[in-house]
């Protein structure tokens, strides 16, 4: 099967004009708040009836689709030229372009308070701000703060810092600014994400990593003082938060013993509980690392779920964090990069 794209700018086809002179397409998706990224490298030689590669202009909107030959497209997203390099020799022109729901004023610094809210109505609130609708995993956005500053940070960069404390994903997705669940960002978006299932031979290489490092155990979490040794034993995690009525610290628990125990003292038990369980759920996943490659397959996107079983002890489900697609001269190839995924199961869909 022969692999093909398609480029739109600014809505135009321009496919047919980067053919002849396309030497590599990489488009990165990833999961979590890091942008999506595309990069095209033409051919800038000027040819024997003196035509050169025209300059595409900082801010055109770039969409692409891959497939191979007969089958349905499959969109990779927008993206944003913000850069151009002109190099030679070899002749050649780099274009590279950051994912279109990243706008700027999102990754602007700002000072402000935040006061008596919920995570869900700041969430709105932002997107409002930057013309996104937002999509909130209910849940998460009931979760009440009583209050918030935001010094000198982005509003990027707060979501980040609170989508993380709740083991959580905020992202622009579509034209969405969604809060969810790891593996349901583009869920919740009401784009469908089933289990993928790959069987060995379809990859080209693989490598699995286990570390015994992450895991939930006994003892201080890995990084919370800084001095630790790593942890070798599994189980739950032990948190504590200031009970203020009393006067005394109190402890909350997520999971069976040994504890691993987080020494930070936090201001309630709702954000100890969280401080655990996000610590847990961490652990859990970071016990195993995937990555692989094989011939380019555009189905295959971050935050998505894969089953493989590559051989007895290697976990099976897995979710998605980072998909590299490269079409090139050399033909088309995927690199995936997974964690372990530990949720019940969603619908399978062979990928054979």
């Amino acid at each position: 099967m022969k692999p093909q794209f398609l480029i739109l700018a600014d809505r135009t086809d321009i496919t047919r004009a980067v053919a002849d002179r396309l030497l590599e397409l990489v488009v990165t998706d990833e999961a979590g708040l890091s942008s999506d990224t595309l990069r095209l490298t033409l051919d800038d030689r000027r040819r024997a009836d003196g035509a050169i590669a025209q300059l595409p202009k900082i801010g055109t909107e770039l969409e692409v689709s891959l497939s191979y030959a007969g089958r349905s497209w499959v969109a990779m997203g927008k993206f944003i030229v913000d850069e151009i390099e002109i190099s030679s020799p070899p002749a050649t022109l780099t274009v590279s372009a950051k994912a279109a729901d990243m706008v700027r004023p999102f990754r602007s610094p700002k000072t402000r308070s935040w006061e008596a809210t919920t995570l869900g109505a700041l969430v709105e609130s932002i997107a409002a701000e930057h013309r996104y609708q937002a999509k909130i995993d209910p849940e998460l956005g009931a979760i009440a703060i009583p209050h918030l500053d935001q010094t000198a940070e982005s509003d990027m960069a707060l979501l980040t810092r609170l989508a993380a404390a709740h083991d959580a994903v905020a992202k622009p997705v579509a034209g969405f600014l969604v809060l969810a669940r790891r593996g349901a960002a583009k869920t919740i978006t009401g784009k469908v994400l089933p289990t993928l299932r790959l069987e060995p031979e379809q990859l080209a290489q693989w490598r699995y990593q286990h570390s015994a490092r992450k895991p939930a155990g006994t003892g201080i979490a890995q990084g919370e003082d800084g001095h630790s040794p790593p942890q070798v034993s599994f189980g739950g995690v032990k948190a504590y938060w200031w009970d203020f009525k009393q006067g005394e610290r109190r402890e909350v628990t997520v999971g069976e013993p040994p504890f691993e125990e987080l020494r930070y003292v936090h201001a309630t038990e709702a954000e100890a509980k969280a401080a655990a369980a996000t610590r847990k759920n961490t652990g859990e996943r970071g016990q195993g690392e995937l990555s692989f490659s094989l011939p380019g397959d555009p189905r295959l996107a971050a935050e998505g779920r894969l089953s493989i079983s590559l051989r007895p002890g290697i976990p099976t489900d897995w979710r998605i964090t980072r998909v590299e697609h490269r079409l090139g001269r050399q033909g088309y190839t995927t690199q995936v990069e997974c964690e372990r995924f530990t949720a019940s199961p969603v619908p399978v869909i062979d990928m054979q």
